[in-house]
């Protein structure tokens, strides 16, 4: 039996950074009754030499603890009980998948301690107020000292979901820096992540916006076209938090009084659109979507309230507007969208993030580089 203990922070930290699943047979685990397994046994460890000496003949890092992350793995209760103190034939395998895994589950752990640590003063600070300790006022001077800023805030349009079924609907510059090591959610078939390959053939599995990042950095590519479709969630999740990033409240808006967006066909620029060849001869610098429709050049497949598919006789575009700020720092407001492009009659697919602004009232969308 492990004589390691647990808190329930780490708990949950480890199950969330594994994909909330059993590292051996795969199974969703719940988060109140799974095991965490030590790769290498913990029994090896009441030996310091002979730990010494597995460790050194296995060719680990120095560092490598056998209580640390990077030797421990969520399991069912069942998994656990049959590998007992054995030691797995595969065993640089998972070696490497709880090396993988380890940063995640930092950075899940800091989340989850800030998390509570908030829960934790809010109902101290309720509690004050219940015995007469601090009054309302005082209360509210300490929650708007201690809060975000509300220019630091940014409410989206389009929320973002994450692979452990959370939803984010609005982001503080200071959740950022977290968000890009939670597991994007990217459906049933892909809720591990997605194969990226490199030229020696070498592959990695990417899950998380930062992943995403080292791996091109790193020269992986989607192996196939199938999964960079797939990837375009990467892209365009890893552009909206670098945006924000940089993001501001804007002084001044040409798109808010009176409200304009995707839908506003008059105002978007054909500059925007993903021709492919050469582009019809109506296409003059003045052009816009409408004037297209009005053609016949552009028919529009679908439109909402923050979103927009269009296409023309070869390529096809999907518009989703995500959230509003001043991306570029010259104090107008702005849009950020989410773009996926698709041949309408082939597999081609991509995608990424696109901002527009607007100058005057009376202006149209400028694409924002």
């Amino acid at each position: 039996m492990s004589t390691q203990k647990f808190s329930a922070a780490e708990r949950e930290a480890i199950w969330l950074a594994h994909g909330k699943k059993c590292a051996y047979t795969g199974e969703l685990l719940d988060v109140s009754n799974y095991h965490i397994d030590h790769i290498i046994p913990e029994a090896i460890a009441k030996d310091s030499a002979a730990l010494k000496d597995k460790i050194a003949g296995l060719n680990l890092p120095d560092n490598f603890s056998i209580h640390g992350y990077e030797n421990l793995l969520p399991c069912c209760p069942r998994a656990n009980y049959q590998k007992s103190d054995l030691i797995l034939p595969h065993l640089y395998y998972f070696l490497g998948i709880a090396a993988a895994r380890k940063e995640k589950v930092k950075s899940n752990l800091e989340y989850i301690e800030k998390r509570e640590n908030s829960g934790k003063a809010f109902i101290l600070l309720q509690q004050h107020l219940e015995r007469g300790d601090l009054t309302p006022q005082e209360i509210a001077e300490i929650l708007h000292q201690h809060s975000e800023r509300p220019e630091a805030v940014f409410d989206l349009i389009e929320s973002m979901h994450f692979a452990n079924g959370s939803e984010v609907k609005s982001i503080a510059k200071a959740d950022i820096e977290s968000l890009w090591d939670l597991a994007i959610c990217l459906g049933e078939y892909y809720i591990d992540g997605l194969p990226f390959t490199n030229e020696e053939g070498k592959q990695i599995f990417v899950q998380t916006c930062r992943e995403y990042e080292f791996a091109y950095e790193q020269g992986y590519l989607p192996e196939n076209n199938a999964i960079l479709k797939m990837s375009v969630s990467f892209n365009q999740r890893s552009g909206l938090l670098k945006s924000l990033q940089a993001a501001k409240t804007p002084q001044q808006s040409f798109i808010s009084n009176p409200k304009v967006g995707v839908v506003d066909l008059e105002l978007l620029p054909m500059s925007l659109f993903p021709w492919i060849g050469d582009e019809p001869d109506c296409t003059e610098l003045d052009a816009t979507y409408q004037k297209m429709v009005e053609v016949g050049e552009l028919v529009v497949k679908r439109i909402s309230q923050n979103s927009l598919i269009i296409e023309g006789d070869v390529m096809g575009q999907r518009l989703v507007e995500v959230v509003r700020a001043d991306f570029n720092g010259d104090g107008i407001e702005d849009i950020l969208l989410f773009e996926y492009c698709y041949a309408t009659g082939g597999t081609l697919g991509y995608g990424g993030n696109r901002i527009l602004t607007r100058k005057s009232l009376d202006g149209k969308f400028e694409i924002v580089e």
